[in-house]
């Protein structure tokens, strides 16, 4: 599902899940937020036991 950045952040701060994946790696949930922080909307999947985080609009600099 599609979040803004701080919907995304707390979405995967009060994830139940363990396993987080960022571009197919397994991260812990502080680095799964800091990389949250690198866009503008993101993209938070819920599955059977893993949580899928994907950058959608990048942040321009």
């Amino acid at each position: 599902m599609e979040f803004n950045t701080p919907q995304a952040i707390r979405k995967i701060k009060l994830s139940p899940q363990s396993k987080i994946l960022i571009d197919g790696k397994n991260q812990c949930k502080l680095q799964a937020m800091s990389f949250a922080l690198k866009y503008h909307k993101v993209d938070v999947t819920e599955t059977l036991g893993e949580l899928t985080v994907k950058g959608i609009v990048p942040v321009g600099g």
